[in-house]
């Protein structure tokens, strides 16, 4: 088999740094560094300095460095909820890629008046037209350039390569793709807890349909929620169809969470363990993250497992 690339995934939230790398030996992906380091105080990314947010970034790095050797100089992020602006707009999908950002940006500027879209960064995620969609819509994300620049002098400080930015719960549905490598028949949830924010996403074999970000002042709201959208936003009747299964992200999630959710929606609720399907390397040691907290590291794991 072809020696394929090392991965190297990193997770940043406001409160701490996951990291995930997976080594290719023995004709198959292993984990070979699986840590997290908490920051003594929260980030702020909308308003920190950019010379505040390296040294917090870098000192947590370099404590897992410490600990063991990184050997991969290709790395991925995957950032908070709130870092991006989401929207969801009809577009045309014959147009070129320039003129499909121009359209993206001329929303952005109509739906988001108080924000410079100049400063901003866009990608788009495709929902195909079919009997749910009536007519081709894009899931349109935007990032703060300053954010890019600020994870490219990162990389430069360490000798590494930036290959993908993306939000948590994307990269979190990375890791639920692998993990359900059948194609997964009707619909199904995917729902990603990020401190005060919480996104929805409904699926239609693996594909999204329908997404919203909003705020969770607290978990007793949650549930109501998630029955609004699904009684009046979401694009299926549940009459006639059903949700056969929902997949919950985010360091929120526990066993009796996902009981009480499952019993308050009747639609059956996992977590994901993004490392059933792998082994360890001879030099792994974080075994406690591994068996106990796996589920944890689902963004980071997901940002590290993509190939773009």
């Amino acid at each position: 088999m072809k020696q394929l690339p090392n991965r190297l995934g990193l997770n940043l939230s406001e409160n701490k740094l996951q990291i995930v790398e997976l080594v290719f030996a023995d004709n198959d992906y292993l984990i070979n560094t699986l840590d997290e380091v908490y920051f003594d105080e929260p980030l702020h990314f909308e308003t920190d300095r950019d010379t505040k947010l390296l040294l917090t970034i870098q000192g947590a790095f370099n404590e897992i460095l410490i600990k063991g050797l990184i050997s991969t100089t290709d790395v991925s992020f995957s950032l908070p909820l709130h870092c991006f602006t989401f929207y969801q707009i009809p577009y045309d999908n014959t147009l070129m890629q320039n003129d499909l950002e121009d359209q993206f940006r001329w929303e952005f500027s109509v739906l988001y008046p108080f924000k410079n879209e100049a400063e901003y960064q866009f990608q788009f995620y495709e929902m195909e037209k079919s009997i749910f969609v009536k007519e081709p819509k894009a899931i349109v994300v935007a990032l703060k350039k300053k954010l890019i620049d600020l994870l490219y002098s990162f990389c430069d400080r360490n000798n590494l390569m930036l290959k993908t930015v993306d939000c948590d719960h994307f990269a979190f549905d990375k890791s639920v793709q692998l993990l359900e490598r059948q194609q997964e028949k009707g619909f199904t949830g995917s729902i990603y807890f990020d401190d005060a924010l919480v996104s929805f996403e409904l699926l239609f074999e693996q594909k999204p349909i329908f997404m919203k970000v909003f705020s969770l002042n607290n978990k007793a709201d949650f549930v109501n929620e998630i029955k609004t959208i699904l009684a009046s936003e979401i694009p299926i009747d549940l009459s006639e169809y059903k949700i056969n299964k929902c997949f919950l992200g985010g360091d929120e999630v526990t066993i009796s969470f996902i009981t009480h959710i499952e019993e308050q929606l009747q639609i059956p609720c996992y977590s994901v363990n993004p490392f059933i399907q792998f082994n360890t390397s001879k030099d792994f040691q974080n075994e406690k993250y591994f068996r106990e907290k796996a589920h944890s590291f689902a963004a980071a794991a997901g940002i590290a497992f993509r190939l773009e």
